[in-house]
């Protein structure tokens, strides 16, 4: 009896099988169809989606001959330029006038190639199934049928490195990498759901492009499992656009459960914060999308997915870890974004959810658009995150002080390490007062620059201490502890792994006005101990008069050559320190350390060009107690007077403006006397 109650338990909780009605089931439902051309505005989108195709039919698409490199070798190894096609064998830089005609050159432009071909495809079958001419279907299938019998003569296995067979994983066939393939076949999938039912095609044609396109690329992402990676959810979109369209049940479950799979994306590659594990919102951003399309995909298909508990998760998160302005700090690999960059997201999840919270952040700004989705007696509410919180899975401390447009702002990053994607800058923070961002991280600039790999992956890049010009490892630390007052918060983490032997502790207190910070490196060996602030402001000047003299370099370690114009300062005592930026500025006070050397110069910001003063501090021994106070009132009048104690529990002293406040941080907290 107990082995039938486990046997029925096990069925009735069985997922739902796939329904595969009839086409186009992927690129839009029968429901959705109906729903779409009843719409006020379908004969505006209807003309609009011909107009857009027609000059496919007059100017047809070239068909490429071979396989597509990566994108990002398709720019000017010397200064990043994106490149300009003269002929397929011919392409110049725009700035430099330099001109490129070697083979991998000319791969990377078939890239761009195959993309066009992609969402020119696309762009045909909606054309079609908007108007019924038989046109448009006619050259999706000029598109597909080349692709198909092309397949074949592509290279077996080979990625961008030119590795190939079992030594390339993330290599490709049509592409070099896999992920272009996964991306690239979902619109040519929707393509295929939206025309293959035209005169145009036959049954030999269908037979064909489902054999020699969309099943042999199957197979190639099914070839290697990237576990828990943005790139295994874009194969699993893939994937999930071929079953459809193959209406392919078994593909459809493998999708769902495998390892790598849906669900177990949802589990491994997701904290119960929602945020993707790499740290990075614009790869948030980048792998949500491909989680939409699989749930789009699947409950087409009958499969509620969107039901998903985490799913929900991930696409709620993106609003808790935006600075006052929304802007997101430009985290491990990732680019300056602001939380608008999720409105499809948002947009989305209201048309499926129904819940407000969506709405008014895919509405914020836009009061009409608010009330069109919520009604005329809506009303606009902030939709960001605006407390002090933990995003543990993630490793991110957002420490928040003050009220709306005044709210002072900290992302501490103590936790994983990003993988792939991730810096080598344990104990990092970005610090937003006054309405911007002060302190920042680089970010990845881009892959096409050299600076990617000379500049932002290294921790001298990064608002952290650095030890002997030497990067940490790449590790992960943890929060000792958050804790938050009337008008301020404050946290404090740790990190033993980044060097052998070395132990960093950070402790941080914000107010509306004020960061306090003290750093600690301990060691067991005589170490050369780095702290750096960056910022992207006009030079570093300093607020006492003081004598300086130029070095050729600060520093000859990973990343160090891109801090330039460099001062050495003479410092004795107390000293303050302005990053200017306009009529406002971050005053930065240093207590009085001895045998502390003081550096200012230039280093890189966000892009290649952009000049990101610094300020490094330099001391040698086996421990130090970096001790910083930042005045955020922006005119640098709101500190006159800092007092640093040493002792096992640190004691700063701040008097000014806002009175004097004395805080001592303890093992496990804070005290603010």
């Amino acid at each position: 009896m107990a082995a039938l109650c486990l046997l029925l338990a096990a069925f009735e909780g069985r997922a739902a099988e796939p329904v595969f009605p009839p086409h186009p089931r992927l690129a839009t439902s029968a429901e959705e169809w109906r729903a779409d051309q009843a719409a006020d505005d379908f004969a505006a989108r209807r003309d609009a989606s011909v107009k857009a195709a027609a000059s496919l039919l007059a100017q047809p698409l070239p068909l490429p001959e071979g396989f597509g490199s990566w994108v990002f070798y398709y720019a000017c190894p010397d200064d990043g330029a994106d490149l300009r096609m003269l002929s397929l064998t011919e392409h110049e830089c725009p700035r430099c006038k330099k001109k490129y005609g070697d083979p991998r050159t000319n791969a990377a432009y078939r890239c761009l190639m195959h993309h066009q071909l992609e969402h020119g495809a696309l762009k045909l079958a909606w054309a079609y199934a908007y108007s019924g001419d038989d046109r448009y279907a006619v050259e999706v299938r000029r598109i597909l049928l080349h692709l198909a019998d092309e397949y074949a003569t592509y290279p077996a296995r080979q990625d961008r490195w030119g590795r190939t067979g079992w030594f390339a994983p993330l290599g490709g066939r049509r592409y070099v990498q896999s992920l272009d393939e996964a991306v690239g076949v979902i619109r040519l999938a929707k393509a295929y759901d939206l025309t293959c039912n035209a005169k145009a095609w036959s049954a030999d044609d269908r037979e064909k492009v489902e054999r020699d396109f969309f099943r042999a690329t199957a197979k190639t992402l099914l070839a290697f499992n990237q576990g828990i990676n943005n790139h295994q959810t874009w194969y699993n979109a893939g994937l999930m656009a071929i079953a459809s369209v193959l209406a392919d049940a078994e593909m459809v479950e493998q999708v769902l459960t495998m390892r790598g799979g849906f669900r177990d994306q949802l589990q491994r590659s997701l904290g119960d914060d929602g945020l993707w594990y790499e740290g990075a919102m614009a790869y948030q951003n980048y792998a949500l999308q491909a989680m939409v399309e699989i749930v789009d995909a699947g409950r087409r298909m009958g499969l509620p997915l969107q039901d998903e508990p985490r799913f929900k998760a991930l696409l709620l998160s993106s609003l808790k870890v935006a600075y006052p302005n929304g802007q997101y700090p430009a985290i491990n690999d990732s680019d300056p974004l602001h939380f608008r960059s999720f409105n499809w997201s948002y947009e989305w999840a209201f048309r499926t959810y129904g819940d407000p919270a969506f709405a008014q952040a895919a509405a914020w700004g836009n009061p009409a658009k608010l009330k069109a989705l919520l009604g005329p007696q809506a009303e606009p509410e902030w939709p960001l995150e605006t407390a002090s919180i933990d995003l543990a899975n993630v490793g991110l401390a957002v420490l928040r002080a003050g009220k709306g447009a005044e709210q002072t702002c900290v992302f501490f990053d103590y936790g994983r390490h990003g993988e792939g994607h991730g810096h080598y800058d344990k104990l990092n923070i970005t610090l937003f007062a006054n309405g911007r961002e002060w302190l920042l991280d680089p970010g990845r600039i881009g892959y096409s620059f050299k600076e990617y790999k000379s500049w932002v992956k290294h921790t001298v890049a990064h608002n952290t201490v650095v030890i002997d010009e030497s990067n940490q490892w790449a590790t992960t630390g943890k929060l000792r502890w958050l804790q938050t007052g009337d008008d301020w918060s404050a946290c404090s983490g740790e990190c033993d792994t980044a060097w052998l032997g070395v132990h960093l502790q950070r402790s941080l207190w914000l107010s509306p006005q004020l960061l306090i910070e003290v750093f600690e490196v301990q060691a067991g060996r005589d170490l050369q101990m780095d702290w750096l602030a960056h910022a992207v402001t006009e030079p570093v000047a300093s607020v006492q008069e003081r004598t300086s003299a130029a070095v050729d370099r600060v520093g000859k370690g990973p990343g160090y050559k891109h801090l330039t114009e460099t001062l050495q300062w003479d410092v004795q005592g107390d000293s303050q320190w302005d990053f200017p930026a306009g009529k406002q500025r971050l005053r930065i006070w240093l207590p009085a350390a001895a045998e502390e050397e003081v550096y200012t110069g230039i280093g890189v910001g966000s892009r290649a060009d952009q000049k990101a003063p610094f300020l490094l501090r330099r001391r040698q021994g086996k421990t130090a107690r970096f001790v910083t106070v930042y005045d955020l009132g922006g005119d640098g009048k709101g500190v006159t007077r800092v007092q640093a104690t040493n002792g096992k529990e640190p004691t700063i002293r701040v008097v000014g403006s806002q009175g004097t406040r004395s805080v001592v941080f303890t093992a496990d907290g804070v005290r603010v006397e």
